[in-house]
């Protein structure tokens, strides 16, 4: 089909977008339907454009190539950036997963739109959410994580009681993405706070050892859901948690927020040397969001 293609006109085809897809998504699809390479159509609808990525094309489109791919696609350009994630500043990238790690099964159940083979959502991929931004339901990890992520009776129960508190840790820094790229720095400083490493207890043996942070100092049950559960101690970017500790991450970030001075110093009581100068100075770059943090 590729000699249908031209580039002065719209293309003759127009598949629908899944609600909430990606732009790269469904340019993807069209190139599958079209029976051409990813790279390739790419290029005959952008063929001034630098080759891009699609990750890329999803964090950074430029106003020129959303004008020229809403005119193939007879849509307004506007809706084509909304296809992006060009609504959060450029810090919030640090929260971009490059592959989808999360899905809502409520939504999937009542929109089989959803279940386009090959169809990738936004919120797939935004690692501090813990609920979908269409129906508010709780994010489930996708296919091959649900095991390494088993609950327990015990961890329920706190879940649930954090929970609000977590959903609104998760809506305030989602609000501080979206702001100017200073916001979004200081947010992102701030919850890198909670993240610093804390020393282990001379009297853990090795067998008990797991990684430490200095958000149990906030709210107790981080790590020792993640030693629970066996996740790795390296998360993406450094700053996306898997699904099953996230919440009370958003809910230790909201207790910053709410009293930052005097959690400031808890945390700065649980670490030590080079974590405390790196703990101190993200408090430093977190100073937009949460003020000054030393008492006078």
């Amino acid at each position: 089909m590729t000699e249908r293609l031209d580039d002065a006109k719209p293309l003759p085809v127009i598949l629908k977008a899944v609600p909430d897809e990606l732009l790269s998504s469904w340019l993807s699809r069209h190139a599958a339907f079209y029976g051409m390479k990813r790279n390739e159509f790419l290029r005959r609808l952008l063929p001034h454009a630098p080759p891009q990525s699609t990750r890329a094309i999803d964090l950074d489109l430029p106003s020129s190539d959303a004008q020229r791919l809403g005119r193939f696609f007879r849509t307004d350009p506007a809706q084509i950036r909304r296809m992006t994630h060009g609504d959060l500043a450029g810090e919030a990238r640090w929260f971009i997963c490059p592959e989808p790690i999360q899905a809502c099964p409520s939504c999937r159940a009542s929109n089989p739109d959803l279940g386009v083979e090959g169809a990738v959502l936004r919120d797939s991929q935004r690692g501090w959410r813990i609920t979908c931004s269409f129906c508010g339901s709780k994010l489930v990890p996708r296919d091959g994580l649900a095991a390494a992520e088993r609950k327990t009776a015990n961890d329920h129960i706190i879940e649930f009681s954090l929970w609000d508190e977590a959903v609104e840790g998760e809506r305030l820094l989602g609000q501080f993405l979206a702001a100017s790229d200073e916001t979004a720095t200081a947010a992102l400083a701030a919850f890198r706070m909670l993240l610093v490493p804390r020393p282990r207890l001379p009297h853990v043996n090795s067998e008990q050892a797991f990684k430490l942070h200095a958000v149990d100092a906030l709210l107790p049950g981080v790590d020792e859901i993640a030693k629970q559960n066996a996740l790795p101690t390296r998360w993406k970017n450094h700053v996306i948690a898997p699904l099953r500790v996230r919440p009370r991450l958003l809910a230790g970030f909201r207790r910053l927020l709410e009293k930052p001075r005097p959690r400031f110093h808890i945390l700065r009581s649980v670490t030590l040397g080079n974590y405390r100068l790196r703990l101190e100075t993200l408090g430093d770059q977190a100073a937009p969001v949460l003020g000054p943090l030393w008492f006078s």
